[in-house]
């Protein structure tokens, strides 16, 4: 909800950033919590949206992770193994034929 031309009723902040609240602020309504401006109020809540709201969900971010970080890293071990063995095979069989 944005708010115009209505100061906070005592000095309020603003939640993400922590600056003074002025005439116009946005108001989260069912957090209660006010935003000096509409990119404060975005970047917060997309922030709340991606960070996990459990220790469940953080384990599960992690292992999540974890897998595709090995994923890639064992593609790339499988894929210069093979240039590797492909290579050597043009070798021997370029080497073999000219005799």
């Amino acid at each position: 909800m944005l708010v115009n031309q209505e100061h906070p009723c005592h000095d309020a902040a603003c939640s993400a950033c922590a600056r003074p609240l002025g005439s116009s602020y946005v108001r989260h309504v069912s957090k209660q919590e006010r935003y000096c401006d509409y990119d404060c109020y975005r970047q917060r809540t997309t922030m709340d949206m991606l960070w996990p709201r459990s220790p469940f969900e953080a384990i599960a971010v992690l292992t999540v992770l974890t897998s595709l970080s090995w994923m890639i890293q064992m593609g790339a071990l499988s894929r210069s193994l093979a240039e590797a063995y492909l290579r050597e095979y043009d070798l021997l069989t370029t080497e073999g034929g000219d005799r």
